[in-house]
């Protein structure tokens, strides 16, 4: 009988030769309850994992801060730095294997595998138990605009004749025009063609004064996956394409699909083709299904959640030009708030919207509208929020000048309900109407936040606000067989989103997706390069078990609890990144408290 249990990341990437290697130094060592294993800040020789029993981790101020199990690792960051910062104590009977420091070493130099399960980030360890291969989609996730658009674009002077670009663009089958005139670049199809013929314009006329020089364009070492979002988000069939700045090409909607070998029809063209709101439910009913499919062949959470973002936002702008009428729509903003604002929202999640309306609408009449919409997303299965901060609540659509002494109180009352209100709304997108509105009250917070350093920093606080959920969560699964589900909002993605949100109203940034955040916050240097990409990589981890928690409960028939992760049935490598995870959540609060003092808070 083998004395070691090969099957489990990283030691299946070992050679069989690496393998009888370990097998000959491995040893099995017997712990009983209370034992300590590690000592904090003494010398270790050995990696240990664990064959049965439960080994608890405990931090520097001797909470529990991670539980091992069968088949989990400890403790790899000794391996480099020779002391573990951390004790390690035997909390129930356990058996382990001890693996010599030096046999480690040594695997870790000659096997570049295995050596990856140490070395890596939270992402790329995250991408060795992910298999894409062999999935239709998978092409669209990963491929790049350059192997798909034409690099043979036809190009002409703005000063050409109609009819001359007419015979041009038939000797070349040409679909579309790129057009030169006074240092611009600008785009003439073949729709835009038949509108100037139609219109009868003069053939002899030179195509600048038609040609389209609003262009959209993409880089072209960017994913197929963004070019289609943002054709999505602008409703439009092609993009231009750019090397540093210079447009080389352009890439159609046609060129993605072709470069696909088949593809699926999207949900976007069916909500394109909507016409009822008995339509658009049977869409909306349906996209659980889509994600779970999409999810199976590789996309990340992050990448749903992007997509979501945008077919939510289609679907909500559809039905509420469904349900008012045009004039009332174009004197409305209808805005989404939280993490459907933030991009980060992938299952279906209770209504967060509000309606901003210019100062002349009447408000009594757009009542009937907004309770109408509220109960449409119910039936599209929206649950009303339990918060109220949805449009059929009247603290949640107001007109211009209302909602601009809305926000001017929050500033002015900082207490907790308005510092939450504020925080909802710092997420806010707009999905429909007029876009003017929201810049407007979003202007109008800015200026009073200015300087605000109390109320900044009571708006920081709230980062604390799971702390006793965190710190006995581990503690609490001992001696508790039938206690390990975590919330993983609380413990993970609520600290993080607000950190970053709390830090980038503290240095003006106006993204409102965390990621971008985070970016804009590294390029401040507002943070470190390193924290920004550990905490990014640790936020996408979050998110991703918790869609699969999700799609766990949709799947067995059970009601959705979104944020609920069953640690019990996470495999080995998941627990590890799941722990290396919440280590970067707690590095990255710690940073934000020391930012706006609240250590002595």
């Amino acid at each position: 009988m083998d004395r070691f249990n090969f099957n489990f990341a990283p030691y299946n990437t070992l050679t069989p030769t690496e393998q009888k290697h370990l097998q000959k130094q491995v040893q099995i060592v017997f712990f009983d309850d209370t034992a300590p294993i590690i000592t904090a800040g003494e010398p270790m020789d050995a990696l240990y994992v664990v064959i049965k029993g439960v080994v608890k981790e405990l931090g520097d101020d001797g909470d529990v801060v991670a539980l091992y199990r069968t088949n989990d690792s400890f403790e790899t960051r000794a391996l480099f730095e020779n002391v573990s910062p951390h004790s390690f104590i035997c909390a129930e009977q356990c058996l382990v294997y001890a693996l010599p420091k030096s046999l480690i070493l040594n695997l870790i130099s000659s096997n570049v595998r295995f050596g990856a399960y140490f070395y890596t980030g939270i992402a790329e360890r995250l991408s060795s138990i992910t298999r894409h291969e062999g999935h239709e989609l998978s092409q669209l996730f990963h491929a790049k605009v350059s192997d798909a658009f034409h690099h043979d674009t036809l190009w002409a002077d703005g000063g050409m004749s109609l009819a001359k670009l007419a015979r041009l663009m038939r000797e070349h089958k040409a679909k579309s025009v790129l057009v030169r005139h006074d240092d611009k670049v600008g785009l003439i199809t073949e729709a835009i063609f038949r509108d100037i013929v139609a219109n009868g314009a003069d053939t002899g006329g030179a195509i600048f004064t038609h040609a389209n020089f609003g262009l959209v364009g993409i880089g072209g070492d960017d994913f197929l996956f963004n070019a289609l979002l943002t054709m999505m988000n602008h409703r439009i069939q092609r993009l231009v394409v750019k090397d540093d700045g210079r447009i080389v090409g352009i890439l159609e909607q046609m060129d993605i699909l072709a470069y696909l070998s088949s593809h699926s029809h999207l949900v976007a063209e069916r909500l394109h083709r909507a016409d009822s709101l008995d339509e658009l439910a049977k869409i909306a009913h349906s996209m659980t299904q889509s994600i779970s499919s999409l999810q199976a062949s590789g996309m990340s959470a992050v990448q749903l959640a992007r997509l979501m973002q945008v077919l939510n936002g289609q679907l909500f702008e559809k039905a509420w030009q469904m349900i008012a009428p045009p004039e009332m729509v174009a004197k409305t903003c209808l805005i989404v708030m939280g993490s459907e604002g933030r991009g980060e929202q992938v299952l279906k999640t209770d209504q967060d919207n509000a309606l901003i309306a210019d100062d002349d609408v009447d408000m009594n009449a757009l009542h009937e509208y907004a309770v109408k919409f509220s109960d449409t997303l119910d039936k599209f299965g929206y649950p009303p929020c339990m918060g109220g901060i949805m449009v059929s609540n009247p603290k949640w659509r107001q007109t211009v000048s209302d909602f601009k002494r809305t926000v001017a109180h929050w500033c002015k009352s900082a207490d907790g309900e308005s510092l939450m209100d504020m925080a909802i709304f710092l997420d806010a997108r707009t999905v429909a109407g007029k876009t003017e509105l929201l810049d407007e009250v979003k202007r109008h917070l800015n200026a009073h936040l200015d300087k605000d350093v109390g109320m900044q920093m009571n708006f920081a606080r709230a980062i604390m606000q799971f702390d006793e959920h965190n710190r006995g969560f581990f503690a609490k699964m001992l001696g508790k067989a039938d206690n390990h589900k975590m919330d993983v909002k609380k413990m993970g993605l609520f600290p993080v989103v607000h950190g970053v949100r709390a830090l980038a109203l503290k240095s003006g940034v106006d993204e409102t997706s965390t990621f971008e955040r985070l970016v804009a916050l590294k390029n401040q240097g507002i943070i470190s390069d390193t924290l920004a990409k550990d905490t990014a990589d640790a936020l996408g981890y979050l998110m991703n078990i918790r869609l699969n928690a999700g799609l766990f409960y949709v799947r067995n028939g059970e009601p959705i609890s979104p944020n609920q992760v069953d640690t019990e049935l996470l495999s080995t490598l998941e627990r590890e990144l799941l722990k290396d995870a919440l280590a970067v959540v707690k590095r990255f609060k710690h940073e934000v408290k020391s930012q706006f003092g609240l250590h002595n808070a």
